[in-house]
């Protein structure tokens, strides 16, 4: 009986402690938490999901893992490869810029030991069958952290040491973890299959921001100082994988810089920060030759936490030491702060000015105004589609779902935004919290709409623009230092209550904002973070319902939190929907399973010496998966070089010369791919001299049936389409002589005649019809090409129809139509070698040293193909597909190395900005 009382006893203690467990808000949260990291794992893993019989991430050609569709990861692969098999990475790096090589002392090599790291990891535990499959899976792990840096980071800006706050700050954590985690903006790099810079760099942005505000926040010196060196370490790990840990200095210095203003910055918070920043400063410094120290004290990158830690300085050695007895700072009637941030100004630019010469500081100026309004400048940078200025049509069409052309998602986080600073200054007199309030919705709307679209009064470059932008930050800024300088006078010490932590958000916000617009791969920054202010929107506005006592104030606030509510369960299903269905096809397609079976034939068909010449997009595909040296590649180290293949080869009017540049590469074999049709206009312009002598750009013509004409000996088959011209064009009309401007002037239409007789079709000489003035011009063409031959008529202007078969795919399954479109093949083409060679297999005999040793034809047109159709190499499907050709270079032996050819130094050279 004793043992069955005891027994039950024991029952009940556990039932106790259970129930007690369960009670625990923190189980709660940390199950959450858990189904979150359940969520996350399961989206970003689905290219590795079955695929029909394999994964998604699948090599056609080897039978194992492969990455997923993009350039730079496979960079890091090969590096990672190269680390676990010797060891380390060689200093000198002979597959890329062939033939000098490349650096990688000089490069952010954390990431590819990262991937080393998790293959040894995975490997003793017999999951990773080869390196691939560490990559593969490395996104997928370090979202993972990211999850959980973000949540630990969110819920610390809003923590409190009230029972209240706690809820709240686990509430929104969770909630804008959860909307982190499907913004579609930002699956792209960080699923699987793609090991990009960012899939770890934003574990340690938000891993770094989390541990400097618990330094921050910690009472005791010794505990904030250990917060403090890890904040180091993790900002330096993020330097030392992308060049985005400027969110890290910039948002620590801005927010430091504002805390010191209204006096939170006290010896405790000097030595975090100088505890941080030498930390993570000699840290980067040890671990990459990519950095010094000159560039990380001037950088516009890192310039804000190097002035705030100086005037941190300035002012502890102006108001603890002897200099505090000055008579001219004490006569000077401003608050201390003031005085040390404008004697630190006047000791930076005297310093600067001995250092770095005068004219530094009007340098670094224009260089900021540069960053608002033109970030991105030089031909090679304007033409990479990642570094483009977004205009807000644009980048505002990733803070969807729309309803009724108005983005939800953009408003809000954007009111959200505004709700949390009004809270920030709450504190403050109420009539000075609206005045205050009204400021920095006016600054954010300029930032934001200030470049508006290109076509609107607020294209962002037109005086406007600018006024509307400076004018806007001005206003803001002019009063916030107003009513500061007003506070100081009457003695009034509420503004040193202003959270730290919303200054840092806030800071955050607006440096995401800002690189927002500058450039489109940029967005992705400003879509994780602003979740945090959707989440912080819904739990302020419901806590205003809860507290609120007045009936109609309770009335008003549960219909506006009913609606934003509403709207974001929205948003977050829409968001979903996206994630899992982009995620699920995230995997190689047709083009690069293309590119795998290309690579295959080089690797077993050329020499291990072999180098290969092309565009520089390829060249991490062509080092890993095709395992040759090239003399270009996705780094772009010498940007020289790319307008040297671009003038000399791809666009270039002789053999000679593209013979010369190639033989002082070490080239022996040169491709191109499909898509360069697309990239022309690139290539092209970065190839042209200052006045934009190769300049061009290719067009499709698509036939109309219903304007093509049937008699009974002929067809005139009509082509519509658009292309601007590339050059001027002087044609005759009615005997005289027109001039056709380029740019404005196009090809509106193409017309093939076809005669049609016993022994068969006889196509007739092409004409196109320009457009230019509101006048319609029509003018015989001299080249036609069509069923593999080239034809050319007695007169007409040198420019050329390819007609290419368009695949049409409908209900009844799909068609051909051998005829069915045209290339536009322009004068300025024909002078290239790439229209001559790769699109017309060289009629003139221009370029006979290139010796067709390999073509892989589109896995479309294979598959079509096998299907019974007999297709050529180009047909149209959704734009232009084509194959992958690959030539043998046979030097003349004509050829000598030529300095200009292996200089890294365009200026020597150019006397433009490339």
């Amino acid at each position: 009986m004793e043992e069955f009382k005891e027994k039950s006893f024991e029952l009940e203690e556990r039932k106790k402690k259970v129930i007690s467990f369960l009670k625990n808000r923190q189980v709660w949260v940390i199950g959450i938490l858990i189904i979150a990291l359940i969520l996350g794992i399961y989206i970003r893993s689905m290219p590795m999901h079955d695929h029909g019989g394999n994964p998604g991430l699948w090599d056609v050609t080897t039978n194992t893992w492969t990455l997923g569709p993009d350039l730079d990861p496979w960079l890091f692969t090969r590096y990672a490869k190269t680390i676990v098999e010797e060891g380390s990475l060689p200093k000198m790096d002979m597959f890329r810029n062939v033939p000098l090589g490349f650096d990688t002392t000089t490069e952010t090599m954390l990431l590819p030991y990262m991937i080393s790291y998790t293959y040894k990891i995975l490997n003793s535990f017999g999951i990773a069958p080869n390196v691939e499959f560490a990559a593969v899976i490395f996104p997928v792990i370090m979202f993972a952290f990211t999850i959980l840096a973000f949540f630990l980071f969110v819920r610390e800006v809003f923590i409190r040491k009230s029972k209240e706050s706690i809820i709240k700050a686990n509430i929104i954590s969770l909630i804008a973890t959860f909307f982190m985690i499907v913004i579609p903006s930002f699956l792209s790099r960080t699923i699987a299959g793609i090991p990009e810079k960012e899939s770890a760099a934003f574990f340690f942005l938000f891993l770094s921001l989390y541990l400097f505000l618990k330094s921050f926040k910690i009472e005791k010196l010794r505990n904030s100082i250990i917060f403090a060196v890890s904040a180091g370490l993790s900002t330096a790990a993020m330097a030392l994988i992308w060049g985005g840990s400027l969110y890290i200095f910039i948002t620590i210095g801005g927010a430091g810089i504002v805390a010191f203003i209204i006096d939170k910055i006290k010896k405790k918070e000097f030595l975090i920060y100088l505890t941080w920043i030498i930390v993570s400063f000699s840290t980067i410094l040890l671990s990459s030759n990519r950095f010094n120290l000159s560039s990380l004290l001037i950088s516009l990158s890192t310039a804000p936490a190097v002035i705030a830690c100086f005037i941190f300085a300035t002012h502890f050695i102006l108001w603890n030491t002897k200099l505090s007895k000055l008579k001219i700072l004490r006569k000077i009637n401003l608050p201390k702060n003031i005085i040390s941030i404008l004697v630190s100004i006047i000791l930076m630019i005297v310093l600067s000015s001995l250092f770095f010469g005068p004219s530094f500081v009007f340098e670094r100026l224009e260089s900021v105004h540069q960053k608002v309004f033109k970030p991105i400048q030089g031909r090679w940078n304007t033409t990479v589609a990642e570094n483009r200025q977004p205009d807000f049509k644009e980048w505002s069409q990733s803070f969807g779902p729309f309803i009724k052309n108005i983005p939800v998602f953009f408003w809000l986080f954007f009111i959200g935004s505004i709700v949390l600073f009004k809270k920030m200054i709450n504190k403050l007199k109420k009539k000075h919290v609206w005045i205050l309030t009204g400021t920095y919705v006016l600054f954010i709307l300029g930032m934001v709409f200030s470049r508006y679209s290109t076509s609107s009064i607020f294209n962002g470059d037109n005086f406007i623009s600018k006024f509307f932008y400076y004018s806007s930050a001005l206003v803001f800024i002019g009063y916030l230092i107003y009513y500061y300088l007003d506070y100081f006078k009457r003695g009034d010490e509420r503004i040193k209550r202003i959270d730290y932590e919303y200054i840092l958000l806030i800071v955050l916000l607006l440096l995401a904002i800002f690189s927002a617009r500058g450039a489109v791969r940029l967005v992705m920054v400003l879509a994780t973070i602003a979740p945090i202010f959707v989440s912080f929107l819904i739990i302020e506005i419901s806590s205003k319902f809860l507290k609120s006592k007045d009936e109609t104030r309770k009335y008003t606030f549960a219909i506006i939190g009913i609606l934003i509510l509403i709207l974001s369960i929205f948003t977050f299903n829409s968001y979903y929907k996206t994630v899992t269905s982009q995620a699920y096809n995230f995997v190689p397609s047709h083009y690069n399973q293309q590119w795998q079976k290309a690579m295959e034939w080089v690797r077993n068909e050329t020499l291990d010496t072999s180098v290969f010449g092309h565009w520089w997009d390829y060249g991490y595909w062509v080092q890993s998966i095709g395992e040759r040296a090239t003399v270009l590649d996705g780094g772009n180290a010498i940007a020289y070089w790319n307008y040297l293949m671009g003038r000399n080869v791809l666009t270039g009017d002789n053999q000679d010369d593209a013979l010369e540049f190639l033989y002082n590469h070490n080239t022996t074999h040169f491709l191109i791919d499909s898509t360069d049709i697309g990239k022309y206009g690139a290539y092209s312009q970065i190839g042209s001299d200052k006045d934009f002598d190769r300049l061009s750009w290719f067009g499709s013509f698509l036939i109309d049936e219903s304007q093509t004409q049937e008699t009974k000996n002929q067809t005139v088959f009509f082509y519509r389409g658009g292309i601007a011209l590339d050059e001027d064009l002087i044609i005759k009309e009615n005997g005289k002589e027109v001039l056709l401007p380029s740019q404005t002037s196009g090809v509106g239409a193409v017309v093939v005649p076809v005669s049609i007789s016993e022994s068969g079709n006889n196509f007739l000489q092409p004409y196109a019809i320009f457009v230019s003035n509101g006048n319609q011009y029509q003018v015989n063409l001299k080249y036609l090409e069509v069923g593999g031959q080239f034809l050319e008529f007695d007169e007409g202007i040198l420019a050329c129809a390819k007609v290419i078969p368009v695949i049409n795919q409908g209900s009844q399954g799909v068609s051909s139509n051998p005829l069915g479109g045209i290339i536009f093949i322009s004068e300025r083409h024909l002078r290239g070698m790439f229209a001559q060679k790769y699109l017309l297999n060289d009629p003139f005999n221009n370029f006979e040293n290139f010796n067709l040793v390999h073509t892989e034809q589109s896995l479309i047109i294979d598959s079509l193909n096998s299907q019974g159709m007999n297709l050529p190499d180009f047909v149209y499907f959704q734009g232009i597909q084509g194959p992958i050709k690959i030539w043998e270079i046979e030097y003349t032996g004509k050829e000598e190395i030529k300095g200009e050819y292996q200089d890294t130094d365009a200026t020597k050279y150019l006397d433009w900005q490339l």
